[in-house]
């Protein structure tokens, strides 16, 4: 009776956590979005028949709005990572490869904080149609790309250092690096890589086409 009471309570709570992670963006979106709608509605804008941004281009904002939220409490992947080398230290155990390994995930989250910070700003331009934002969106995708799969393959290359030669890494900090940073971190990377294929496509639905410019 207990187990079977006990087996829908993970689902229970990823489902919560995944209503509260989507209640931060969606409310931005749903203040957002319409005061976007006359930038859409514009003549020679795309999209502007109903006087709404693309489906594909609300979709990349969502997720903009989505990712940018973690901007500030990511911080506690680093802050956290300077807590294994500050506690190492006091216990002795400071040797140069986990150290090199919680360095570079602190860095990677630190990066990837900065990274969601500048998103909520995008998502905004998004639903704007800010000629700023759309003149440089495929250089942003390509560049997100670039550094969220650049974390990505760092990200591997780290796990295969501390996992490779048994004994270099204590077992409890590997078990504790793997779940509090490696694996945030690589979630997130691969996220930004999908996040960056999504503006990609939107900087080629977006964008005016040649002719409507020349009306304009």
């Amino acid at each position: 009776m207990t187990s079977a009471f006990a087996q829908p309570v993970p689902i229970v709570a990823a489902l919560l956590g995944l209503l509260f992670a989507g209640l931060v963006p969606t409310c931005l979106y749903l203040y957002v979005e319409p005061r976007g709608r006359l930038a859409w509605g514009a003549a020679g804008v795309r999209g502007g028949a109903d006087r709404r941004a693309p489906l594909l281009v609300r979709a990349a904002a969502w997720a903009s709005f989505a990712i940018g939220q973690l901007g500030v409490p990511w911080l506690a992947i680093p802050a956290l990572c300077v807590g294994f080398l500050v506690l190492q230290a006091k216990l002795g155990l400071v040797r140069p490869v986990p150290a090199f390994a919680i360095g570079s995930l602190a860095a990677m989250g630190l990066v990837q904080a900065l990274i969601a910070v500048r998103l909520i700003p995008l998502g905004v331009q998004l639903l704007m149609h800010s000629d700023r934002a759309w003149s440089r969106l495929r250089v942003i995708a390509r560049t997100l790309g670039i550094a969220h799969g650049a974390v990505l393959a760092a990200c591997a290359l780290v796990g295969l250092g501390i996992g490779a030669v048994p004994g270099v890494v204590h077992p409890w900090l590997r078990t504790a690096l793997d779940w509090a940073a490696l694996r945030p971190v690589m979630a997130c990377a691969v996220a930004g890589i999908l996040h960056a294929l999504l503006l990609d496509q939107c900087a080629r639905v977006g964008a005016p086409s040649a002719g409507d410019e020349t009306e304009g």
